[in-house]
C-alpha cells in the first residue's frame, strides 16, 4: 500500500515537472512569436509631408501691401507749386549759364541787385560771400547784374569784389529788375521758402544782413 501511494505521487511530481518544462518553453514560444516595435526609417519620417509655415505666407503679403501701397502714393500726382509771378523767368549768368527763377521755389534765397558801374555795390558786394558761407546749406545767395547789357563788365565787377563764388544772374533787359519792382541799386530780395518776398533797399551792413538772412531759417 505504501508503495502504491509513493508511485502515485512520484507520477504527480513528474507531472508537474513536465507541465511546468511546457510552461517555460510555451512562454519562450509566445516572446519569439511576439513581434518587435516597428521603428519608423528616418528617411521615411524625413519624406513625411510638413505642416505648412504661415508666418512666413503673412510676412510675404504684408511686403506686397506695403509695396502696393508705395506704388499707389507713387502714381498720385505730386502737388503744383505755385510760381510767384517775379520768380517766373529764365536769363543767362555772368559766366555763361542759363538761370530759371521756379529753380528758387521751396528755398530760402537772397537776390543782391547790381550795377556793374555802382560804386555803393562795389563796396558792399564783398561782405556777401562772407555771409552766404555761414548760411551754406540753408539760405543761397544770388547776384542780379542789371541796367547795363555790358557782360564784360559785369565779369570785371564780379571778378574785382570777390564774389565769384556765387551765381550771378545777367539781367541785360531789366526784365528781372522789373519783375521785382526794383527800380534802383543796391536792393536785396529775401525769398522765403513759403513764396513770400521780401525787398529791401540798402546798402546793409553785414550784421543787418546777417539778422535778415537768419530770419528766413526761422520762418
Amino acid at each position: 500500500m505504501h508503495r502504491t501511494i509513493a508511485t502515485t505521487a512520484t507520477v504527480a511530481a513528474a507531472a508537474l515537472v513536465l507541465a511546468g518544462c511546457a510552461s517555460g518553453d510555451d512562454a519562450d514560444t509566445a516572446a519569439q512569436e511576439t513581434p518587435a516595435p516597428i521603428e519608423q526609417d528616418a528617411e521615411s519620417t524625413s519624406d513625411a509631408t510638413p505642416a505648412p509655415d504661415m508666418s512666413e505666407s503673412d510676412d510675404a503679403g504684408a511686403d506686397d501691401t506695403a509695396a502696393q501701397d508705395d506704388a499707389d502714393e507713387a502714381d498720385e500726382p505730386a502737388e503744383q507749386v505755385a510760381v510767384p509771378a517775379a520768380l517766373d523767368f529764365e536769363a543767362p549768368t555772368v559766366d555763361g549759364g542759363t538761370f530759371a527763377g521756379a529753380s528758387l521755389v521751396g528755398q530760402d534765397s537772397v537776390l543782391y541787385f547790381w550795377a556793374p558801374w555802382c560804386t555803393v555795390c562795389r563796396a558792399e558786394a564783398p561782405t556777401l560771400p562772407g555771409v552766404a558761407d555761414d548760411f551754406d546749406g540753408q539760405v543761397t545767395f544770388y547776384g542780379v547784374a542789371g541796367l547795363s547789357p555790358d557782360l564784360d563788365a559785369m565779369k570785371g565787377f564780379v571778378a574785382d569784389t570777390g564774389t565769384g563764388g556765387l551765381t550771378h544772374i545777367a539781367d541785360t533787359d531789366g526784365s528781372i529788375y522789373t519783375g521785382f519792382g526794383v527800380s534802383s541799386q543796391t536792393t536785396f530780395a529775401f525769398v522765403d521758402d513759403d513764396g513770400s518776398i521780401e525787398i529791401v533797399r540798402g546798402p546793409l551792413t553785414e550784421d543787418d544782413l546777417r539778422s535778415r538772412a537768419q530770419a528766413l531759417t526761422d520762418s
